[in-house]
C-alpha cells in the first residue's frame, strides 16, 4: 500500500516538472496520377482514331498502369468533369472547357504525382489558362488525338444591329464572321432587304479560328417590320454552308404620331391630360375645344380631314351624339385604324354616351346608386397595400365582350377603367371625372405622378408603341449550333418608363422551361444584354418578363441546328497541347506513340517526416494511470479497515 502511494507521489511530482515527449517518425504517402479524357463532340469525328479505338486504347492505358501498380484517378471532361465509366465515354459533350481541368490539377497538386490529358486540344468554352501552370511543380503529360488537317468552315458568328429604329434614322450593322481551317481567300458579305441587294463588302479571311468584321450603314424609309438577310459566299470543301447566312428583322417606327384631343367643356382633367401627352416627343397633339353646340376652336373640319392614330374624348360628348355623327366617326376610326380613349368629365353621365358606347365596346347600366367618392384598386398588382385616393364614380358600365378587360375597379365592384380590343381596334374608357386627383399622387414605382404612369401606359397601348408591340429585344442570330453562345440584346430609340424595372427571360422547348436568366443593362453600350448557351437541336421559344410579372411582354423563337459548334473545329490543336506539357516539364506524344509515355510513368511516393509533441500533463493516458493508482490505494485501505 505504501508502495502504491509512493508511486502515486512520484507520478505527481514528475508531472509538476511539466515533462514533454518529442516523438518523430516518417511515413510514405502514395501519390496519384489524374487522367483526363476529352469527351467533347469533336473527339468522335476525327478520321483517325475512331471513338471505339480511343475507348479500347484508353482501357489499355488503364490496364498498363494497374500492371505497374500505379495509383490513378480517371475523369472525362467536356464543359464539366465527371469520373470515367465505360458507358459515359461517348463523345456527346457540347463544348470543351480546359480551364476546369487545369484548375482541378492546380487545386490537387499536393496529392498528385502528375496528370495526363488525352485530347485534341480544341477549346470552345472558358478561358485559356495555360499561363497559370508556370508555377505548377508536377508534370502534365499530354496525348494528342486526331489529325493536324483542319476542316474548313465559314460562319456568321453574330449580327450587331438595333431592334427598333425611328423612320429616317441611319442603321449601323456589324457582321462578325469566323473562319476555320486553312483559308486564305477574298470573299464577299452581302446585305439584302426583302431579296433586294442593299450592299456588299469584300473581306479577306485567314482561317485558323480568326474573326473578321463587315460593317454596313443603311437608311430606313418604310414604316413597319422589315426582313433582312446577311449572306457570306462559301469556299471549296466547306463542311457546313447553313451558317453562311443569317436573317434578322428591324422594326421601323413612326417618328411622330398624330393625336386629337376633343374637349366638350374645359375641366380640371384637361390641363393634366395635355401636359402628359405633350411630354411624349413622338406625339403631335391637336386640341379641339367645343365653344358652343357644334362649333369648335379650331374648326372641327380639320379633325375630319386629318388622319389620327389616336382620338381622345375629354368631357365629350355632353349630350348624346347623332347617329350620323357616330356613323362618320366609326368610318374614320376604321379607315385610319385609330385608337379611341374616353376620359369622363364632370358634365357627363351614362346618357351622354348613348350610341357611342357601341364604338367604345361597353354596355351602359342603369343604376340607382348615387355618384360619390369611392376607394379603388388595381387588378393583378402587387401594390394592394397602397391606399389610393378615392375617386367619384361618374359612370356605371361594363365591358360588352370577353375582349374587354377591367384594369382597376371601385370597392363597389364597378370598373374604374376598361380596355377593349376588337381585331385591330383598341379603346380605353375611364369611369371617373376626377382623374386630375391622380396627377398629384406620387407613383413610387417609377417616380412619376400616378396619372402620368396610367396615361402613358394607355396611350402606348392604344398607339401600339408599348414594349409588347415594338419588340425591343432580339437574338444575335435566328439559328444556332449546339453549344454556341446565344446573345440576347435590347435597344429602343426613346425613353420608355416600362423599362425602369429589371428584365428576366425564360427559354422553352415543347412547353417546358429549359432555362431562366436575367438581362443586365450595359451603360457603356446603352443597351440590355443577356446570354445563354444553345443546347439540344430543335425549335425554342424565348419569353421576356418585366420585374416579377408572370405575363411576358415579348415572345420570340429560334432554332438550334443539328450541327455542333465543336464540329466546326475537328482537328488536332498540337500547339496548345505542347504548350501545356512544356510549361509543366511534361511530355507530349501523339496518340499513335502513347506507349512511349507509359514507359515514363512509374509509382511515386512522397516521404513525409512528422513530429508529435506530447505534454504529459495534458495526456489522458497518464492521468488515467494516476487515477487508477489512487483508486487501488483507496480500495486496499478500505479492505484493511483503515478507512
Amino acid at each position: 500500500m505504501l508502495t502504491i502511494r509512493f508511486i502515486s507521489y512520484l507520478v505527481v511530482l514528475f508531472l509538476l516538472l511539466n515533462p514533454v515527449l518529442n516523438i518523430s517518425y516518417q511515413s510514405d504517402k502514395i501519390l496519384n496520377w489524374n487522367i483526363f479524357l476529352d469527351n467533347s463532340s469533336s473527339i468522335k469525328y476525327h478520321k483517325t482514331p475512331s471513338l471505339n479505338s480511343i475507348k479500347s486504347g484508353y482501357q489499355a492505358i488503364e490496364d498498363k498502369l494497374l500492371e505497374k501498380n500505379i495509383s490513378f484517378n480517371s475523369f472525362i471532361f467536356d464543359n464539366k468533369i465527371d469520373p470515367i465509366q465505360a458507358s459515359n465515354i461517348n463523345g456527346d459533350g457540347l463544348t470543351t472547357n480546359y480551364s476546369k481541368v487545369l484548375d482541378l490539377i492546380i487545386d490537387s497538386e499536393k496529392d498528385l504525382a502528375g496528370a495526363i490529358i488525352i485530347s485534341d486540344g480544341i477549346i470552345t468554352e472558358g478561358k485559356n489558362s495555360v499561363d497559370d501552370l508556370i508555377n505548377l511543380k508536377i508534370p502534365i503529360h499530354v496525348i494528342g488525338v486526331g489529325e493536324r488537317s483542319e476542316l474548313v468552315d465559314i460562319s456568321i458568328l453574330s449580327l450587331d444591329v438595333p431592334t427598333v429604329v425611328l423612320k429616317g434614322d441611319k442603321v449601323d450593322l456589324k457582321v462578325t464572321i469566323q473562319s476555320l481551317g486553312n483559308i486564305n481567300e477574298r470573299l464577299s458579305v452581302s446585305l439584302y432587304r426583302e431579296s433586294k441587294l442593299l450592299g456588299s463588302k469584300p473581306i479577306r479571311l485567314s482561317g485558323m479560328g480568326s474573326k473578321n468584321e463587315a460593317k454596313f450603314r443603311f437608311n430606313t424609309k418604310e414604316i413597319g417590320r422589315q426582313q433582312f438577310e446577311v449572306l457570306v459566299s462559301s469556299v471549296k470543301d466547306e463542311i457546313n454552308i447553313q451558317n453562311n447566312r443569317q436573317n434578322f428583322s428591324l422594326l421601323v417606327l413612326k417618328d411622330k404620331y398624330k393625336v386629337a384631343l376633343i374637349t366638350g367643356s374645359p375641366n380640371k382633367n384637361t390641363s393634366p391630360i395635355k401636359k402628359i401627352i405633350k411630354k411624349n416627343k413622338r406625339i403631335r397633339l391637336d386640341h379641339y375645344v367645343r365653344v358652343r353646340d357644334q362649333k369648335f376652336k379650331p374648326n372641327i373640319k380639320n379633325f375630319w380631314k386629318t388622319p389620327y392614330e389616336l382620338i381622345i374624348f375629354d368631357n365629350y360628348p355632353i349630350k348624346p351624339l347623332s347617329p350620323n355623327f357616330i356613323r362618320i366617326l366609326g368610318k374614320k376610326i376604321i379607315t385610319n385604324q385609330s385608337g379611341l380613349m374616353h376620359v369622363t368629365g364632370p358634365n357627363q353621365g351614362n346618357k351622354s354616351l348613348n350610341g357611342i358606347n357601341s364604338i367604345l365596346g361597353i354596355a351602359l347600366v342603369d343604376s340607382t346608386q348615387i355618384s360619390e367618392k369611392v376607394y379603388w384598386d388595381f387588378i393583378n398588382t402587387n401594390n394592394s397595400d397602397i391606399d389610393y385616393p378615392p375617386l367619384e364614380q361618374s359612370l356605371f358600365l361594363i365591358g360588352e365582350s370577353t375582349a374587354a378587360d377591367s384594369l382597376a375597379i371601385f370597392d363597389s365592384g364597378w370598373p374604374l377603367w376598361i380596355r377593349n380590343k376588337n381585331n385591330n381596334f383598341r379603346s380605353v374608357i375611364f369611369a371617373t371625372s376626377e382623374l386630375n386627383v391622380l396627377y398629384h399622387f406620387q407613383d413610387n414605382k417609377n417616380q412619376n405622378n400616378l396619372l402620368n404612369s396610367i396615361l402613358s401606359a394607355e396611350v402606348g397601348w392604344l398607339l401600339k408603341t408599348d414594349a409588347s408591340n415594338e419588340n425591343y429585344f432580339r437574338l444575335n442570330k435566328d439559328s444556332f449550333q449546339q453549344g454556341e453562345m446565344i446573345k440576347l440584346t435590347g435597344t429602343q430609340p426613346l425613353d420608355n418608363p416600362s423599362f425602369v424595372n429589371s428584365i428576366n427571360f425564360a427559354i422553352f422547348k415543347d412547353n417546358e422551361k429549359k432555362y431562366y436568366g436575367d438581362i443586365d443593362y450595359n451603360f457603356e453600350r446603352d443597351r440590355w444584354e443577356g446570354e445563354f448557351r444553345a443546347s439540344r437541336p430543335g425549335s425554342y421559344l424565348y419569353k421576356l418578363f418585366m420585374a416579377e410579372s408572370k405575363n411576358p411582354f415579348q415572345t420570340g423563337s429560334f432554332k438550334v441546328l443539328e450541327s455542333q459548334i465543336e464540329l466546326n473545329q475537328v482537328y488536332l490543336n498540337q500547339e496548345l497541347l505542347k504548350e501545356i506539357s512544356k510549361n509543366t516539364n511534361g511530355e507530349y506524344y501523339h496518340w499513335d506513340d502513347r506507349e512511349k509515355l507509359l514507359k515514363l510513368i512509374s509509382p511515386k511516393v512522397r516521404r513525409e517526416f512528422k513530429a508529435d509533441i506530447i505534454k504529459l500533463t495534458e495526456n489522458r493516458f497518464v492521468l488515467i494511470i494516476l487515477i487508477i493508482l489512487l483508486c487501488i490505494e483507496w480500495a486496499l485501505r478500505r479492505l484493511k479497515g483503515l478507512i
